[in-house]
């Protein structure tokens, strides 16, 4: 039994899929996207402006044959996705019922993955083999007692993963944006020996990974660098890779310098305690009196209470004022005063601002635990720090707009060798990008002369002559006594 979906694009261009009952939806994002020419890690398919779960088959979709499909373009910020790994029982050990747990990049490979389990930079467990196993071959001839590479296989929902070419897939190709997956690792032998299979892991995955950094700046070439080969022990890959996923979400913001700022202040002391005051600046004046008073009068008055219509209209108006909103500029301060700008936009979380702190720090300091505060959000303190969660968004939920300033604060928990550092908190080829922070101080005010005080004597009449010098003891004409003519 055959179905077919149209796909339509934001131009109005169809594409006509045939599709089975245990097709995945990616197969059907793949092809047409291929049709089209479009690039299908970018985009998604959405049905009656409902985002379809590409990690399901078409039978469980519940679309019906015919269905017109839109094909959506996915924000370029990675989403964050949690993988569960279902051990087989030889790698079991020290896993809770089996399994382990760990947050991932919607932009990470499923080979990836499971080297980051395997070293125990993910899902905190011991060091595990599960990439570089081999068996021995059992069956006598030629070959008995040579040792075979041992293919890892993932059983992920109804699809199986068992080629380098599919392990090389991002969790985002496979349909996997956000939520939670869990994947079921088993192993099988193939034909080929251990030593020829390293090879070629060597050979495939490093062009494949060496691709993607030549397409950028060649800026991010350290970081990229810092990956190495994919041949090297699993012990050490991975706290690369991870060091590498880290840097990629970085390299987007920091390498482009009309994406970012990197501002150093020129002395250790703030400017703002070197700056003299005047104590009678903080004597309230008659002004002051008079504008408190008011709000106090204002505030005893009763009022209205909205009505819920008003209530919702507002609440439209303040979503529609975010939407609207494209991107916001974000300052973090650190605590030896450097500040970084850099923009975010609508789809960006709390967990996109974190990451891109953490990948600004040195790395002795990228592991510690910091929060960081805002003072638009609320004025409560509790709700000024911004959580480090991908479900919240630094837009749309927390209401970032304009040009906001973030705080850097190391937590509690952290050592207090850190909290007194005060120097070198940041990377070193940021800082060496870094530009003074110059803070222009207000010309001071000039004291002006006092006009001299003009005179009190009033012009003379018109009509009136200038009288002439008085003889002393002499009467002026205008007084008149009596008993005298």
């Amino acid at each position: 039994m055959s179905a077919h979906v149209v796909v339509i694009d934001a131009t109005a261009r169809r594409a006509t899929i045939k599709t089975t009952p245990t097709k995945p939806m990616t197969d059907v994002l793949q092809e047409a996207c291929s049709k089209l020419g479009y690039n299908a890690s970018q985009y998604g398919l959405k049905h009656n402006r409902k985002q379809l779960d590409l990690s399901l088959s078409f039978r469980l979709t519940g679309l019906s044959s015919g269905a017109k499909l839109e094909l959506v373009q996915f924000s370029r910020s990675p989403s964050v996705v949690t993988v569960g790994l279902q051990l087989p029982e030889s790698e079991a050990r020290g896993a809770p019922n089996g399994r382990i747990l760990d947050k991932f990049p919607s932009t990470t490979t499923l080979w990836l993955v499971l080297r980051k389990f395997e070293a125990g930079v993910a899902g905190s467990g011991p060091v595990r083999n599960l990439t570089s196993r081999a068996v021995p071959a059992t069956d006598g001839g030629d070959g008995a007692g040579r040792l075979y590479y041992e293919m890892p296989v993932l059983q992920i929902l109804e699809r199986e993963v068992s080629t380098f070419t599919d392990l090389q897939k991002t969790l985002a190709q496979l349909g996997f944006n956000s939520g939670n997956v869990l994947m079921r690792l088993s192993f099988r032998r193939t034909e080929e020996p251990i030593e020829e299979a390293m090879v070629q892991i060597g050979e495939f995955f490093k062009s494949s990974e060496d691709e993607a950094p030549s397409s950028e700046d060649k800026a991010v070439a350290p970081a990229a660098a810092s990956m190495g080969s994919i041949s090297e022990e699993p012990a050490q890959q991975p706290s690369s890779s991870l060091h590498y996923l880290r840097s990629s979400y970085l390299d987007d913001r920091l390498i482009w310098p009309s994406y970012h700022r990197l501002l150093s202040p020129s002395d250790n002391t703030p400017s703002s305690a070197q700056i003299a005051y005047n104590e009678n600046d903080y004597i309230p004046s008659i002004e002051h009196a008079k504008l408190h008073q008011r709000l106090l009068n204002q505030s005893s008055r009763n009022q209205r209470l909205p009505t819920d219509a008003e209530i919702a209209a507002k609440a439209e108006a303040e979503e529609a004022r975010r939407a609207a909103i494209r991107e916001v500029d974000v300052k973090v301060r650190f605590p030896d005063q450097s500040q970084v700008v850099a923009k975010f936009g609508p789809e960006d979380t709390g967990y996109s601002l974190y990451e891109f702190v953490r990948g600004c720090l040195a790395p002795p300091f990228a592991g510690e635990k910091f929060h960081l505060t805002v003072h638009a959000i609320s004025r409560s303190h509790n709700a000024t720090t911004i959580p480090d969660s991908d479900k919240t968004q630094l837009i749309k939920g927390l209401g970032l707009a304009g040009r906001v300033l973030v705080n850097f604060s190391w937590a509690d928990s952290v050592a207090q060798s850190v909290h007194e550092r005060r120097a070198e908190v940041l990377r070193p080829e940021l800082r060496s990008q870094a530009q003074q922070l110059k803070v222009e101080q207000p010309p001071e005010p000039k004291e002006e002369e006092e006009p001299s005080a003009p005179s009190k004597a009033g012009p003379s009449s018109t009509g009136d002559k200038p009288s002439g010098p008085r003889k002393s003891g002499a009467m002026p004409k205008w007084l008149k006594l009596p008993g005298k003519k």
